[in-house]
């Protein structure tokens, strides 16, 4: 909205945050846009931004009142508040760069976890279909969250969700109890 203020961001913590702090900016003064390579582009105040990445702050619980628009050198350009009053166009483009980066797939069944030297690798059935990937040092790479839930990264960066553990069958849970 024309004039609205950036509401302050999450408190900031290291100088590093508090110069984000600094970046905040409303959803009117930022267009957003991908070109036929999918490369996403953003205008700033009238500023073009080549090659932008879309960043969560809170990744893991999705919320999404703020996003971190970072350059190709992983400089930060812009913290966009409320990305969800974004124009339709650019919130797609948004939707689009973040479904890319934070690829999720949620676990029904675990059919087999085999482990070789120190890498694990899981079959498994998810809501997007049979999967099948490797994860490397399960203390980095396989979270435990509160109420059961889990996420899992695996060697190439996708992130497969448990969301509450206690509810899969019996064998699913006793293989995953060998891997935590």
């Amino acid at each position: 909205m024309p004039g609205e203020t950036a509401p302050a961001p999450p408190a900031a913590t290291t100088p590093e945050a508090a110069a984000a702090a600094d970046l905040a900016i409303t959803p009117d003064r930022v267009r957003l846009w991908e070109d036929d390579f999918m490369v996403v582009h953003a205008e700033i105040d009238g500023a073009v931004h080549d090659d932008i990445r879309a960043r969560r702050l809170f990744p893991l619980s999705g919320k999404a009142d703020y996003v971190s628009l970072v350059s190709e050198r992983n400089q930060e350009v812009a913290l966009l508040a409320h990305p969800d009053r974004l124009d339709k166009a650019s919130r797609a483009v948004l939707e689009h760069a973040l479904e890319r980066l934070y690829y999720r797939a949620t676990i029904l069944r675990v059919d087999q976890i085999t482990e070789t030297l120190g890498v694990s690798f899981w079959e498994v059935f998810t809501d997007r279909g049979y999967a099948r990937f490797e994860v490397v040092d399960r203390q980095q790479h396989i979270r435990i969250l509160p109420g059961g839930r889990f996420v899992i990264t695996d060697v190439d960066g996708n992130r497969f969700e448990i969301p509450d553990f206690r509810r899969l069958d019996a064998r699913s849970q006793a293989l995953i109890e060998t891997e935590t």
